[in-house]
């Protein structure tokens, strides 16, 4: 397996609130297969659980090549079983990607676990938007420094978020 070393020299960042040590670890423990890991416990949040993961990486199929098959399968896992343990409890998740042609881009997927049972779904099609959202980022104003995207349980998509 290639791995990209420049795109290894920023650290992925973990930050959350809420979550349990063994989720932490959990999470962790796959994160630091793909780079070194900034952990941060939140003091506070407005919700009952919150994960941030911050890849510095841009979000393309090379992303998911060095991140690793199971690895992906792992984290999707961890994060369904978060949102399971919690119930219809508040539980929020971001995950976002850095690095592309401008470097200070930023690409958010943001989720919460009150979707219900299109939350497993929603996690699973992120893997397969890289050439519509790569589409996108290349259409994008040019000042624009943030695209967000959140999950639509009426049409079942991600969708755009109009929010800079």
């Amino acid at each position: 397996m290639t791995i990209i070393i420049a795109q290894l020299n920023s650290l992925t960042k973990l930050e959350y609130y809420g979550v349990s040590p063994y989720e932490i670890e959990a999470l962790y423990s796959s994160l630091v297969r793909f780079s070194e890991v900034d952990e941060k416990k939140l003091d506070d949040c407005e919700c009952l659980s919150f994960l941030n993961i911050e890849f510095p990486v841009p979000y393309d199929d090379n992303f998911f090549q060095s991140f690793g098959f199971e690895n992906w399968q792992r984290i999707k896992f961890i994060f369904n079983e978060m949102k399971r343990r919690r119930g219809k409890k508040d539980f929020k998740l971001s995950l976002s990607f850095s690095g592309s042609t401008d470097s200070n881009f930023k690409l958010v997927f943001s989720l919460t676990g009150d979707i219900g049972a299109q939350f497993e779904y929603a996690l699973e099609k992120i893997a397969h938007m890289v050439d519509s959202v790569n589409i996108k980022i290349k259409n994008l104003e040019p000042n624009r420094q943030v695209m967000s995207y959140t999950y639509d349980v009426i049409t079942m998509k991600w969708v755009l978020s109009d929010k800079f």
